[in-house]
């Protein structure tokens, strides 16, 4: 064994195949409005649930790398190249899942997904909850080393959209997490959301807290 294999550092987070649909799935079949570019799209796991819920449209799937031991849909119009750095194609929807805390600068690749995009950007992205960060609870995400961001606040939220030439019309947060004293158990629900954007006209659902509805 080598000394740079005397530590684990590659974890499977559940991402590169699914055992059950995440709840963003069903959002992102619910609000896509056609020809979908998926950004970030690691093995088009997505790509296979809208398939077999019934939807029918052109997939562009773009990620910095192609993973082994992985059947990619031949119907899906791989890209494997830096998303910063290559042109984009023009489709209704343009999908970020969990994707912009994987970039130095999200504001430019939000920016290139809005001006894509004929329809709408779907965006899924962890919230940063700090309290419990006081209780020694970590939120997985936080553990992903090709995280450049610990996650998103609400006030991240509107100004990254903002400065992308963008407007979040309404959302509601997808789950909640309670931090208690004394417990070090957590309820496995990461927060996360999902933010539809229609050009100038964003439309957020299921990010962050009801209050700000």
């Amino acid at each position: 064994m080598g000394r740079n294999n005397i530590v684990k550092s590659d974890f499977d987070f559940g991402w590169k195949k699914w055992k059950n649909p995440p709840m963003y799935a069903e959002l992102i079949f619910k609000y896509q409005r056609g020809d979908i570019l998926d950004v970030g799209c690691a093995t088009c796991q997505l790509y296979k649930f809208l398939s077999d819920n019934g939807w029918k449209g052109k997939y562009y799937g773009i990620d910095i790398q192609k993973y082994e031991n992985y059947n990619y849909p031949k119907e899906v119009k791989l890209i494997i190249e830096d998303a910063l750095e290559v042109e984009f194609p023009k489709v209704d929807t343009v999908i970020l899942n969990n994707i912009l805390e994987h970039v130095d600068d999200p504001i430019k690749l939000l920016t290139k997904a809005i001006n894509v995009a004929r329809e709408n950007v779907l965006i899924n992205v962890p919230k940063r909850n700090e309290e419990l960060w006081k209780y020694g609870i970590v939120e997985y995400h936080q553990l992903d080393k090709t995280h450049k961001h610990c996650g998103f606040s609400s006030e991240e939220i509107y100004n990254l959209v903002d400065l992308s030439g963008g407007k979040i019309k309404t959302y509601k947060e997808l789950g909640k997490t309670d931090a208690t004293i004394g417990i070090g158990l957590w309820n496995n629900i990461i927060p996360k959301g999902i933010t539809l954007y229609s050009n100038q006209n964003i439309f957020h659902q299921n990010l962050l807290p009801r209050n700000m509805v």
